[in-house]
């Protein structure tokens, strides 16, 4: 969902960048880092994944507009600066939502062939 925004110009703000990518979507968070390199850059994060796909495919396609760099990327790849990923502690995740094994009853494929059958044994009352 958070893209990286890279050659953005000196007097470019988070409004203008939330306004220059909201046509792709709905937009969560806008942030713009500016060094003193020039290589200024921003990341803008969607509320779907999907629009922000669209943005990183055709946010250079919009006539009239400031051409970026864009591709999918978060503060830890671009900034290498210090990170808790949170969203990475597996035990936590497991704590809560356990994995399904590929033999337990419940994994998908078995959920999916009981649905088939079910949906063909009910086919097979109605005919």
């Amino acid at each position: 969902r958070i893209i990286y925004v890279g050659k953005i110009p000196n007097n470019y703000t988070k409004k203008k960048l939330r306004k220059r990518f909201e046509c792709f979507g709905d937009i969560e968070e806008v942030s713009v880092h500016f060094r003193e390199s020039g290589d200024n850059y921003g990341f803008v994060t969607f509320a779907y994944t999907c629009d922000a796909y669209a943005a990183v495919e055709k946010g250079n396609q919009v006539p009239g507009e400031q051409e970026f760099d864009l591709c999918f990327g978060g503060r830890r790849q671009f900034c290498k600066t210090e990170y808790a990923d949170l969203d990475g502690n597996n035990e936590i995740i497991e704590e809560y939502y356990p994995l399904v094994k590929k033999s337990d009853p419940l994994d998908f494929d078995s959920l999916l062939q009981l649905a088939r059958k079910q949906a063909e044994d009910k086919k097979k009352k109605n005919v």
